[in-house]
């Protein structure tokens, strides 16, 4: 079922979803996020292993965090048993970006795994290069 007023989302507001430490310390590297790359679409802090979306930042209702949060979670969990199980050779995960025809996203885990970052900006905004070190200084 569909209920209107249950979708909407503050607009180009970081929201806090947590009423606590872990939400202002979510809010906070929103900011700083938002400081640095003004044009995002979208920002989120998600906790990994609930699904559970700390705070957020969007731009427009098509940019819902609450939607993709979970499935977020499930890559970094399949991801991390992956590593786990030497299915994928490499070191720990630092972050995953999906590039589309004209947006970037860009996943990092955080708080030692139990938390990610996402973010999406267009690519005429931002490139890869700039975005990593942005979310890398802000969520360190």
């Amino acid at each position: 079922m569909n209920i209107p007023f249950f979708n909407r989302l503050q607009l180009k507001k970081v929201t806090v979803a947590v009423a606590d430490e872990n939400g202002k310390r979510a809010q906070k590297m929103l900011e700083g996020l938002l400081a640095d790359i003004p044009d995002l679409l979208m920002s989120c802090v998600v906790d990994t292993q609930s699904g559970k979306v700390l705070a957020f930042y969007t731009t427009s209702n098509t940019y819902n965090p609450n939607q993709i949060s979970l499935r977020n979670a499930k890559l970094l969990r399949t991801m991390d048993d992956a590593l786990a199980t030497k299915a994928w050779v490499g070191g720990p995960l630092t972050d995953a970006s999906i590039i589309l025809e004209d947006q970037l996203h860009h996943l990092r885990p955080i708080n030692d795994g139990k938390w990610y970052c996402f973010l999406a900006v267009r690519m005429a905004d931002a490139n890869l290069g700039i975005a990593k070190e942005i979310m890398r200084r802000h969520t360190s």
